[in-house]
């Protein structure tokens, strides 16, 4: 899933979404932001642990956007840069500026959390957001949705936890 934030000339905010999502994620379940550097994901024979990752795909994003190019595949020649070639988008006498481009990707995974509830299967969101009005140009957010819902706590729990506690 690709989406683009677009600005026209007024400062009117407009926002285009295009893609194919390849793997869906069940909103029942509540997506986690993984946060700590050390949880380990595997993705199909692969580890990495979160930090790593995240470094991994930032290197890949700005390697792919600032030196790939937009080709003629008539003539097999470049005829634009990619950030140049998303900068704006012009139809008729309207130009409408393009400040963040969005992308989504969601995979299948297993995490490894250090918490040591061990291995959780799952799938794995990642965004990039590419934006050209932020100092920061690319950000990464990395989410993780289990496969198994969460499980509602019992009104019985708390009883149980007491009794098991006296019987200790």
């Amino acid at each position: 899933m690709i989406s683009i934030k677009l600005q026209n000339k007024l400062g009117v905010s407009l926002y285009y979404q295009a893609g194919i999502v390849q793997s869906k994620i069940d909103m029942n379940n509540k997506l986690i932001t993984l946060d700590c550097d050390d949880d380990v994901l595997l993705l199909q024979k692969d580890t990495f642990k979160v930090s790593r990752l995240k470094e991994l795909v930032l290197q890949q994003i700005c390697s792919k956007w600032e030196n790939h190019g937009v080709h003629d595949y008539s003539t097999q020649k470049a005829i634009t840069s990619i950030p140049a070639f998303f900068q704006q988008l012009s139809f008729s006498q309207e130009t409408i500026k393009i400040d963040e481009i969005k992308f989504n990707l969601v995979t299948d995974c297993q995490i490894l959390k250090i918490n040591g509830q061990g291995w959780q299967k799952g799938k794995l969101k990642i965004q990039i957001y590419i934006s050209n009005a932020t100092k920061d140009k690319y950000k990464l957010c990395l989410d993780f949705c289990s496969d198994e819902p969460d499980e509602p706590e019992s009104p019985l729990d708390d009883i149980r936890k007491m009794i098991q506690a006296e019987a200790t």
